[in-house]
């Protein structure tokens, strides 16, 4: 019988795999762009549900790194809000990298400081792998607008 993982295997493929997506896509800047933002959505979405996942397997990631993660997340969910709106208006490229870099010192932010009390070394590594999933789609991103 094979041990219980620490966490959700699937939560660290489905953002490695969307990144590859990311990549191959074609179309205009806007297009790639939205894209990448799906992606993005996605991701940030299974980070969340790894650290839920961690935080509700007991003393994994204790209450107050709990809150505070999931404080980073929201601001950082919100900035992808805030892009989501900008594509929906068809904003110049100039205001999706504004877009862009806010959402990447977001996750700069829950990378050094939210992930700072995570305490076990398999719970860090998912959440920092996830993590540096997002930030791949969000470079990614970038790269086409600048």
């Amino acid at each position: 019988m094979r041990p219980r993982r620490a966490f959700p295997t699937i939560a660290l493929l489905i953002p490695l795999m969307l990144l590859t997506q990311a990549y191959a896509c074609t179309g205009s800047v806007v297009h790639k762009v939205t894209v990448a933002q799906h992606d993005f959505r996605i991701s940030v979405q299974a980070f969340q549900d790894t650290e839920i996942a961690l935080y509700n397997q007991g003393g994994i990631i204790d209450a107050q790194t709990h809150r505070e993660i999931q404080e980073y997340i929201g601001k950082v969910a919100q900035a992808g809000v805030d892009l989501d709106t900008a594509l929906a208006s068809n904003a110049p490229t100039s205001t999706l990298k504004t877009k862009l870099d806010s959402i990447t010192a977001l996750l700069d932010q829950l990378n050094t400081q939210g992930l700072l009390g995570v305490k076990s070394p398999n719970a860090k590594l998912a959440l920092t792998s996830a993590l540096l999933a997002i930030k791949g789609i969000v470079a990614g991103a970038e790269a086409w607008v600048s």
